[in-house]
């Protein structure tokens, strides 16, 4: 059990706690490597004229994966093959990545990390781990799930393009974002065409604006999620391991499952209700699980559960505390658009009412 802990100020409360994998600080930066220096300036422009004209005919974009000075270097895969790159295979993406291999089990999924601390976890997951200095150079993939946090990168936006030239344009490019972009704060609904931060207003969302911009140019798609969670992990352990926090107890968050969020970029890869099933280029899609509730009620369910003790006081006021009343996120047209896709934990609350159980408390690998 977890139980309640010490006191908790407002500027100790960050609203990166609401999008934990968004804003995880234990990873090492994620450079723009293995993508070498960038081709020659004609290359280029005549590789940017190639894919703007495919775009407007509705081909498959080609991008060229630098592999070294002078001439690009590709390696692609064949052409039916459903082989899948993972960059960043935290909670979110290796779970994703046994969703692929269930659907497709002939093909490879390649797991990217900085490090080599979870390889064995990974291997033990079906997956084929390899640190982002031994990625093969030139290598790109059918399939690209971008999956790391902007605290693993120097340089965020740069490591998103990077990971875009390793994609070979034919089945889909995804990179998960946060719904923390979207400024509305006062309470009110909010869908996948919300009002965006503005630019320069705050570090956190201009990378994250960045990167987003970086996919879409590629023809890649954008993925924004909500606060994310699953048993032990998320905004509710902060939460009840700090006791007292200097929040307003009737902010407004949206909450998705680990689960559900890699079930839900499991269709935006498939294409899961795209016009004959061609897939989807250059779309938003927003990931929720459509029962906002708020910061008391997320703390009330947990210790109704019984799986936690102890006991939270939220000090703040609507006013006077950092987020204002937060936001009522609906994504009916992503789920209308991916074909009717619905969430298998349809509430944070329904969820430990049911006693908390899922895949990170059962299979012994988290």
């Amino acid at each position: 059990m977890l139980q309640a802990g010490s006191r908790l100020t407002a500027s100790q409360a960050p609203t990166a706690a609401l999008c934990p994998a968004r804003h995880s600080t234990a990873r090492r930066p994620f450079s723009a490597s293995p993508v070498p220096p960038q081709q020659h300036r004609h290359a280029s422009a005549a590789a940017a004229a190639t894919a703007h004209r495919r775009q407007l005919l509705g081909a498959p974009l080609l991008l060229p994966f630098v592999a070294g000075r002078g001439r690009a270097v590709v390696m692609a895969a064949a052409a039916d093959s459903h082989d899948l790159l993972i960059v960043g295979p935290g909670v979110l993406g290796s779970f994703m990545g046994t969703l692929w291999k269930q659907q497709y089990p002939t093909a490879t999924v390649t797991a990217q990390t900085n490090t080599e601390s979870n390889h064995e976890r990974l291997r033990k997951m079906g997956l084929q781990p390899v640190t982002r200095e031994a990625a093969p150079a030139g290598k790109q993939y059918p399939y690209v799930l971008f999956a790391a946090p902007p605290s693993g990168s120097d340089d965020y936006p740069a490591a998103v393009r990077a990971a875009t030239r390793q994609w070979d344009g034919s089945g889909s490019f995804v990179f998960t974002s946060s719904m923390s972009v979207c400024a509305t704060e006062d309470g009110s609904e909010v869908s996948e065409n919300c009002p965006l931060v503005p630019q320069g207003k705050a570090a956190g969302t201009d990378k994250l604006l960045g990167a987003e911009a970086a996919t879409l140019e590629a023809g890649g798609n954008v993925l924004r999620l909500v606060g994310l969670y699953h048993a032990a992990r998320g905004p509710h352990t902060f939460f009840i391991k700090m006791g007292e926090v200097a929040r307003y107890s009737g902010y407004v968050v949206n909450m998705l499952h680990y689960e559900d969020a890699a079930r839900i970029a499991l269709a935006v890869l498939r294409g899961d209700g795209s016009e004959g099933g061609s897939g989807f280029r250059g779309q938003v899609f927003v990931g929720a699980d459509g029962a906002p509730l708020t910061f008391q009620e997320m703390v009330d369910a947990c210790f109704a559960s019984g799986l936690f003790t102890g006991s939270v006081k939220f000090t703040g006021t609507p006013d006077a505390t950092p987020g204002g009343k937060g936001k009522v996120v609906n994504n009916a047209a992503t789920r209308a658009k991916l074909g009717g896709w619905s969430p298998k934990y349809p509430s944070f609350q329904q969820f430990f009412k049911d006693g908390g159980k899922d895949y990170y408390s059962t299979s012994g690998l988290f």
